[in-house]
């Protein structure tokens, strides 16, 4: 799953390679697992040369075993790939999208979302 969404996030940028993409998100799971429970995982992490953050987000057919918080499954991914000085804003994107995911409402219609624009609009 993080290989598949390393190329999600260096798709079509010729400054982003796959592998290092995979590496850092790779690595930071390594710390400890990024399934914050409810059935969602924010895979994330900070890379040199980036300008601006990225996000790329994964709808899982079947739950993915992912050592959540609440030992449940995921179903959706939140990949997100910020700049490595971008501190404050990397933690504030990760409370904004940890507050939207705490809110048991919010949660279910995006994870209940069947379309990207959908998805998109009630993630932003």
């Amino acid at each position: 799953m993080l290989e598949e969404l390393a190329g999600l996030l260096s798709h079509n940028r010729s400054d982003l390679h796959r592998d290092t993409v995979f590496q850092v998100l790779n690595e930071r799971e390594r710390l400890g697992s990024t399934g914050i429970g409810g059935g969602i995982a924010l895979p994330h992490g900070r890379l040199n040369g980036l300008t601006e953050p990225l996000a790329a987000v994964i709808r899982l057919r079947q739950a993915l075993d992912f050592d959540s918080v609440d030992d449940k499954p995921i179903q959706l991914i939140v990949g997100l790939l910020v700049p490595a000085n971008a501190t404050e804003q990397h933690l504030n994107i990760l409370a904004s999208l940890a507050e939207t995911f705490n809110n048991r409402e919010q949660r279910e219609a995006i994870l209940r979302s069947r379309d990207a624009q959908t998805l998109f609009a009630l993630l932003t």
